[in-house]
């Protein structure tokens, strides 16, 4: 059983009382938030879970939120702190091989207006002598963070402003102090700051799971979306019917990319390349601005990937496209299906073959990198050998583990992939690199000598991008295509009640000479533009620009 705080901190309120708030009082819940979240971390006796943690948080936030009672923001701090008990004096040691970008500035404590001296000193002394045993609410596992001893609320509904509050300090402190990319997101003190109104005045479901939503955005991660029902919550910002056909975004003109069927085409009268400018009467650009703002991306092009599977997204079946195709302007009237009943993958249009490679010629191979297992990987390291050029297509999802034994035939010794930077439960804020134990590759005289080509572009994302970095171990490779979706490190969930979850990327991953992929994706040597001329012609110009770099290096 859960051991409570002493009743002196908690106060009892009317379910008819008003949260108003002012931008001082918002100040005062944004210092208690910060608070809440260092001592959840810090304090020996908060980390070791024996008491309600959440409890101390929801009997003291409704003080704040009152403005009534928002004046004794220093002395329920204190009494908290007192009720806990004095921390004996603990002596840390910092391992070694620190990453200290993401290194929590405290000087808030001391800089604040609200606390007085007696009040900074606690803080500064938990600092001090923080926590080094295990934390009920931070785990490592799998080298990233386990949350899995914060409660869920699953049941909860749509939550007062007290939870919604908790849920927010929840996440907040999350990443200030354990998500490996936070040096990356722009001002996360200024971000709180300005949530906190949006979380108060929230009003239904929607104001506040679109304020969850551009919460997530704000990490500039593409690992980071609002998940509801196991799926991000996109279909209720845009609604759940969507075209029969796919689109692609160049320098913010939408274009039609793909169209399943010569039925739809006729139908519609539409052809890839045909330009979208208006959806029932709304201007495109008007739309792409508007939707932007709940699009959690890590890069400028993996937000335009994003938003081509969700642009002409919306509420009714029926929709009236203004196509443009040259100078001919015409209207169209269409059926939208149901998001739920769509086949994504042809969207993504991953590459692909009936058996994961194919020969182009007599002297080159070409492999797609999510089709390597272990019942074709035999026969693949065959080809290859009797190969003078081998492609492999990275513009998919690679998930198999026989992925990793590719590289054997390339390479003389094993090499080392990359470095991660690992979240420590017991210094906040603090990072270690850590090598990647697994090396790639074995000993072997007989390596290939070949061309070997990397293709790449925004499909590329997450395990795609490990991939391309395996595959960059194999010396002399040369990478080919367009930027990728810089979002690397496993997908971890912080829950969000209500069955919700923010999701964020959860260590860091850097090349063997500690080059950064999240946000810049993974180094590329020959840059492919895409143009319009490829949309409507359906050319694969990466895989071009591929045969004739080999062609004029023979």
């Amino acid at each position: 059983m859960k051991k409570c705080l002493p009743a002196f901190i908690f106060f009892v309120f009317s379910s008819t009382l008003c949260f108003g708030q002012t931008e001082k009082n918002g100040l005062r819940i944004k210092e208690f938030i910060k608070v809440w979240g260092f001592l959840k971390y810090h304090h020996p006796f908060v980390a070791s879970g024996k008491i309600d943690w959440d409890s101390a948080f929801l009997n003291n936030i409704s003080k704040l939120v009152d403005a009534k009672f928002s004046n004794q923001l220093n002395e329920d701090i204190l009494d908290m702190i007192n009720s806990l008990g004095k921390i004996p004096k603990i002596e840390k040691k910092l391992p070694d091989s620190l990453f200290l970008k993401n290194e929590v500035d405290i000087k808030w404590i001391s800089q604040s207006r609200n606390f007085d001296d007696s009040l900074k000193e606690q803080l500064q002394y938990i600092y001090r002598n923080s926590n080094q045993g295990t934390n009920r609410y931070i785990k490592i596992r799998y080298q990233t963070a386990d949350f899995s001893g914060e409660k869920r609320y699953d049941s909860i509904g749509f939550p007062d402003v007290r939870y919604r509050l908790l849920f927010l300090s929840r996440f907040w402190n999350i990443i200030n102090y354990f998500a490996p990319y936070k040096y990356l997101a722009t001002d996360w003190d200024g971000v709180l700051e300005k949530t906190i109104p949006k979380i108060i005045n929230a009003t239904d479901q929607l104001s506040y799971y679109t304020t969850l939503q551009q919460l997530s955005k704000s990490l500039n991660d593409g690992h980071s979306n609002l998940v509801t029902n196991g799926a991000p919550a996109w279909d209720l910002f845009f609604g759940n019917y969507t075209p029969p056909f796919y689109c692609e975004i160049l320098n913010s003109v939408v274009y039609v990319s793909r169209i399943p069927n010569d039925s739809i085409a006729k139908t519609l009268n539409i052809k890839q390349g045909d330009i979208i400018s208006k959806v029932d009467g709304e201007s495109m650009s008007r739309i792409l601005a508007n939707r932007r703002k709940y699009i959690s991306a890590s890069n400028p092009a993996q937000e335009n990937h994003q938003l081509g599977r969700l642009i002409l997204d919306g509420r009714s079946p029926k929709v009236t496209l203004e196509i443009k195709r040259g100078k001919d302007i015409r209207a169209v009237t269409g059926t939208r299906t149901s998001t739920q009943k769509r086949d994504w993958r042809a969207f993504y249009n991953y590459t692909s073959s009936d058996v994961g490679y194919r020969k182009i010629n007599d002297s080159i191979l070409l492999i797609s990198a999510a089709q390597i297992w272990d019942g074709n990987i035999d026969t693949i390291k065959q080809l290859i050998k009797k190969s003078a050029a081998v492609i492999f297509d990275v513009r998919n999802y690679p998930v198999n583990e026989a992925f990793f034994g590719i590289a054997d035939p390339f390479l003389s010794e094993p090499k080392m992939i990359d470095y991660a930077t690992i979240a420590l439960p017991q210094f906040p804020g603090l990072f270690q690199w850590k090598p990647n134990p697994n090396r790639i590759g074995r000993l072997n005289d007989k390596a290939f000598k070949g061309k070997v080509i990397i293709l790449c572009d925004g499909r590329t994302q997450s395990q795609g991008e490990y991939s391309c970095m395996v595959l960059q171990t194999i010396p002399r490779s040369i990478t080919i295509g367009r930027q990728t979706a810089g979002a690397d490190g496993v997908v971890t969930d912080v829950p969000m009640g209500n069955g919700l979850t923010i999701s964020y990327s959860g260590y860091g991953v850097y090349y063997p000479d500690k080059t950064p992929t999240q946000r810049v994706g993974i180094k590329i040597d020959i840059h492919v533009k895409r143009t319009p001329i490829h949309i409507r012609e359906n050319k694969d110009e990466i895989l071009e620009r591929a045969l004739e770099f080999i062609q004029k290096k023979k």
